[in-house]
């Protein structure tokens, strides 16, 4: 079984999000990165603009970081937002990345958020909010994978970009199909055609259309009747995902869920704080749903409501029952700012969960086959 963790340094204290705290940030970063790739977990990184000094350029700090870790793990993206990308440089930089990696990264495609982004690269809010600038872009991306020089031309218009192609995009990824992609899903048609093209898929993701089990369940089904190679059913079997949001790992339950309110509390004013300086922010771009996607309940931090708190024995046996359900990847979110004063839970959390949870399932082998499931 595969566990990456989340490096997350969006939100600063107060007064801090400023030009000379730029370095500061970007070294507690890498600082954590390490941390975790020592640790054994594939450190993944997100796209946000205007929020922190290098979200802004996943691609680009993953290059600097490869180099500086063990071969053995992976660097993942959770996500690209497809849409700021012209189709062409998204596959350059995608490939180039995969070959220095020898096919080690894991490029989690999506929409991106709605607000202030889009809007801050000339995209119009309906265009990007139904997630059609991500569809076509990536219909763009798959022709351009499976492009060669001496095929007639590729032509190629969106309302955002427009060209003709005439000869391959070169480095080609280093397994020459393409990446290891991994669609967003939280639409069930996104599910469905994650499915269908023989890509992994996010699962469980916040304010995702239906609960994680219907959504495995879709997944598979479609994954089944869409006629793949076993090597492509292998590789989603072994990379589709699933995302723990909120995770804090201590000595007992009691501790765990006293160390989960205090971190959860500094995150909320990093929040709010953000909120106050730079105006109201917009969730993911999913189907709307009240109880847990709407901006308010964002803010009130709807994000961290499944909280999974307890001691290693309580949080193995939530991996557990994800591992009954055929999931073989673990995204996990450790609660805790490494900017603030919670970072010794974040720090504590991926510790014990690397000692004492992790290693109970390193060598539980992905599933290799549709049959069906206990769970199922």
């Amino acid at each position: 079984m595969d566990f990456s963790t989340m490096v997350l340094t969006m939100y600063v204290p107060a007064g801090a999000d400023n030009a000379e705290a730029d370095e500061r940030i970007l070294n507690i970063a890498i600082e954590q990165t390490l941390t975790a790739a020592e640790l054994g977990f594939n450190p993944w990184f997100t796209e946000h603009h205007f929020r922190g000094p290098w979200h802004s350029n996943p691609i680009q700090f993953a290059s600097y970081i490869a180099p500086q870790i063990s071969p053995e793990r992976y660097l993942g993206f959770g996500v690209l937002s497809v849409p700021f990308y012209n189709p062409v440089r998204l596959v350059e930089s995608m490939n180039l990345l995969d070959q220095l990696t020898k096919g080690r990264a894991l490029f989690g495609l999506g929409s991106g958020w709605a607000g202030a982004e889009p809007d801050a690269m000339g995209i119009a809010p309906e265009y990007h909010a139904n997630s059609r600038a991500a569809d076509e872009t990536l219909e763009i991306v798959q022709s351009l994978w499976n492009f060669q020089t001496g095929d007639q031309p590729l032509v190629y218009e969106t309302p955002l970009y427009r060209g003709t192609i005439r000869r391959r995009v070169t480095p080609a990824p280093y397994r020459r199909a393409r990446p290891t992609v991994i669609r967003t899903a939280g639409r069930d048609s996104s599910v469905i055609a994650a499915a269908q093209k023989g890509w992994p898929a996010f699962l469980g993701t916040f304010a995702a259309e239906s609960p994680l089990e219907q959504q495995i369940k879709l997944y598979r089904q479609t994954l089944a009747a869409s006629n793949h190679s076993q090597q492509v059913i292998e590789e989603c079997l072994r990379w589709c995902t699933c995302d723990w949001l909120a995770v804090v790992v201590a000595n007992t339950d009691e501790e765990a869920q006293a160390l989960a309110a205090e971190a959860r509390a500094e995150h909320l004013v990093f929040r709010d704080a953000y909120v106050a300086a730079n105006g109201p922010m917009h969730g993911p771009v999913v189907k709307p749903k009240k109880e847990v996607s709407n901006q308010k309940a964002y803010l009130a931090g709807g994000d961290m409501i499944e909280l999974i708190a307890g001691n290693p024995d309580t949080v193995a046996k939530r991996v557990q029952e994800l591992a009954d359900t055929g999931i073989n990847h673990l995204l996990v979110r450790f609660l805790g700012e490494w900017p603030g004063k919670t970072r010794y839970i974040s720090e504590q959390s991926m510790r014990l969960f690397s000692q004492h949870v992790a290693p109970r399932f390193r060598d539980l082998a992905p599933p290799k086959t549709l049959m069906p499931l206990a769970a199922e």
